[in-house]
């Protein structure tokens, strides 16, 4: 330790960030610096050589940590981005949620845990509130295509969740309780062990949803209940188990961490009472299974250079079941309809390595990449498909010029199925000790998924077919970001403004095939999406405030199209604000404004967190059976939580309570209006449960 002119400089090595700062806070030390914030480095991996400090990275990273997930109450991934600009996440009460980041959606996000992709689409998106934060450390956005680092599917941005993966105790056990008024039990449980040179961690849990309805009561306890028209629920009952065991080794120069993934999720929908006696119904059950098996392994070189290879098995199921019910003695048969019975399987297997040169000035990174999938199934044509990418991948971080990096890559791919081009991207950084500078141009490719091509997925709510005629997506994004920054002893002020450009052709997309009620997937030749964003913050001793503007533009295909992208996107935009024209814009913007604020009562060890967040209204074209043009309309909505904590004996010991939705937005309206003297046609969309509180419970030893 070595103290010069107050100010005190600290050299530590195997201690984590959050106990050194509690040793730091008891110790007599706080006499040297009183009344100082310390702002401590946010370390990111995703995309990068080597682990790094968020502001250093050349990627414009998004980080939400273990404290930001806490002060939210959230318990898995939709919890987490529900007030994140940029991002909106709609709902299907079957098939679960979803996202679209930079106003692309679907199959183009490419969803992460330490480095794996997670499998098992349902209608081209993950189901992100299958996705549970009891083991996530930190949660890392790029926003923009990354298909250079991680191949197909990281066409529109990609999230990297970071797992947990060691503490400076030798033992350790955490216990997180959680209930919600609105019918959510959770309980989860890890231990973790050192042995000798390894580490063992071990998690498990169960989370539990009985199901909601707009005329249930506010606060629920599982009850007996009539088998009346109340057992069918517009939020479908849901049962969660999830387990995880990880090993790991290391020494000086190495490290190998295996784990094993386990996943187990049951949906069950309930039907209505039939007629005329209202003594049978028809219920669905909808039952997931996720395993997944991977191998971390890093070793250091004598010459400095580092190797990392990763390996990965993952297996996904889903099996949809149809039953007859006799609400008298309960007893419930399987119904003989071939199209009431659903299995599917994929599998897929990842390799991935990486050879980093960290000596010298210039950094350079070499990499191969191989992905197989493997689709099984009676809904998939001819029972069984399978997809292979083989890939090689480099970069190279150019740092001549003082204070400005340039970082060239490419990845070169063979796809078993589709002709794939060379996919190059080209990034800036410059930053000086204030202002940040990053701008990027990337291109991007998706191949069509096996679902999209061959699935066909039908049921009573449903009615999807495959396209084996899709062609692949291209992309190209254009972003730039300039971050302003400001440290002192007393506070940390950060503005952020963002501006990114996206151009896919051959976009795959679901619509109504002209069969009645049956969508099938189809390429649209052009679409495009634009947007900016302005981002402040403040962090002042017992303050953190965040506060976020962002204009979202989607391309409408009908415009006129000038000749000069840019100018097309003010054009649309100033027809949005400011006139009034009968000329469909080239882009419909919606707006949306984020605010957070955490205020620390460390007297009391109190925590107090509000989260705000308007998405404006979302507009559409398209045309209509007379052959007119219609506008389509997705109303606004706007989001409000409020949560406390307060932490006893050392934060062993934290509790948790708040409200969720307090405005209690459950679904919004979407009108599809026609011109003229034609009718409109009105819907909803469900946004989310009713008005509700929670509190949660957790254990620290």
């Amino acid at each position: 330790m070595i103290i010069r002119r107050n100010i005190l400089v600290l050299f530590f090595f195997g201690f984590t960030i959050n106990s050194f700062c509690q040793e730091l806070t008891k110790s007599k030390t706080d006499s040297v610096i009183p009344n100082k914030l310390f702002e401590l480095e946010t370390f990111v991996i995703t995309a990068q050589y080597e682990k790094i400090d968020k502001e250093k990275s050349i990627n414009k990273i998004k980080v939400i940590d273990r404290e930001k997930i806490e002060a939210l109450g959230a318990v898995n991934l939709k919890d987490v981005l529900s007030f994140e600009n940029n991002i909106r996440l709609s709902q299907d009460n079957i098939l679960g949620s979803s996202m679209s980041l930079q106003g692309v959606s679907g199959q183009n996000i490419k969803i992460l845990i330490d480095g794996i992709p997670v499998i098992g689409r349902v209608n081209g998106n993950v189901d992100i509130s299958q996705i549970n934060l009891n083991n996530i450390e930190q949660i890392e956005i790029v926003e923009g295509p990354l298909s250079v680092n991680y191949g197909t599917d990281a066409l529109a941005g990609t999230i990297n969740l970071i797992s947990k993966k060691s503490s400076d105790k030798k033992f350790s056990f955490d216990l997180n309780s959680y209930y919600e008024t609105v019918g959510q039990y959770n309980l989860d449980a890890s231990v973790f062990y050192k042995l000798n040179k390894g580490s063992l961690n071990i998690s498990g849990g169960r989370n539990f949803f009985d199901g909601w309805n707009s005329e249930d009561v506010f606060i629920e306890f599982p009850v007996s209940k009539p088998a009346d028209s109340s057992r069918f629920k517009d939020w479908k009952p849901k049962e969660q188990l999830f387990s995880k065991i990880e090993y790991s080794l290391s020494n000086e120069n190495s490290s190998i961490r295996t784990f094993v993934n386990l996943f187990d999720e049951k949906i069950t929908n309930r039907g209505t009472p039939r007629s005329p006696y209202f003594e049978t119904a028809f219920d669905d059950y909808y039952y997931t299974w996720r395993k997944d098996i991977g191998l971390d392994y890093n070793k250091k070189l004598e010459s400095g250079s580092q190797i990392r290879i990763l390996g990965g098995f993952n297996n996904y199921k889903r099996i949809k079941n149809t039953y007859f019910k006799d609400l008298t003695t309960l007893e419930q048969q399987q119904t003989s309809s071939s199209e009431d019975q659903d299995t599917i399987k994929f599998n897929t297997i990842l390799s991935r390595g990486t050879w980093t040169n960290l000596i010298g000035k210039n950094n350079y990174q070499l990499g191969y990449e191989f992905n197989h999938e493997t689709a099984y199934g009676k809904r998939i044509e001819g029972n069984l498909k399978t997809q292979s990418d083989y890939a090689l991948f480099g970069s190279y971080e150019f740092k001549e010029i003082e204070k400005l990096i340039i970082k060239p890559a490419v990845r070169f791919t063979y796809n078993s199925m589709y002709n794939v081009p060379v996919i190059p991207s080209l990034n800036f950084k410059y930053q000086t000790k204030n202002l940040n500078f990053r701008c990027s141009y990337a291109r991007g490719f998706r191949a069509p998924s096996l679902k999209e091509l061959y699935f066909n997925f039908v049921d009573i709510n449903h009615n999807i077919v495959g396209n084996k005629d899709l062609i692949p997506e291209q992309s190209t994004n254009f972003s730039s970001d300039i971050v302003w920054s400001k440290k002192t002893n007393e506070h940390v002020i950060q503005i952020d403004f963002g501006a990114f450009y996206n151009d896919i052709d051959n976009l795959i997309t679901l619509a109504q095939s002209g069969l009645g009620n049956q969508y099938t997937y189809f390429n649209l030749r052009k679409n495009k999406t634009t947007g900016i964003q302005l981002n402040g913050s403040l962090k002042h001793e017992k303050l953190n405030i965040n506060i976020g503007l962002a204009n979202i533009g989607r391309y409408n295909s009908l415009s006129d199209s000038s000749k000069i992208p840019i100018l097309n996107v003010f054009k649309s935009f100033f027809w949005f604000y400011f006139i009034s024209s009968s000329e469909i814009p080239s882009f419909s913007f919606t707006p949306e404004i984020r605010f957070t604020m955490t205020y620390n009562i460390p007297k009391f060890n109190i925590k107090i967190s509000s989260l705000y967040k308007y998405t404006g209204r979302t507009l559409g074209f398209f045309i209509n059976d007379d052959g007119e043009v219609s506008q389509s309309e997705i109303s606004n909505f706007t989001m409000l939580d409020l949560n406390f904590s307060k932490t006893f004996n050392n934060d062993r010991i934290i509790l948790s309570i708040g409200g969720k939705n307090l405005l209690d937005v459950q679904s919004i309206t979407s009108n599809n209006t026609n011109n003229g003297v034609h009718s409109s046609n009105s819907g909803s969309i469900p946004m989310s449960w009713g008005r509700s509180f929670f509190t949660s419970f957790k254990l620290n030893f």
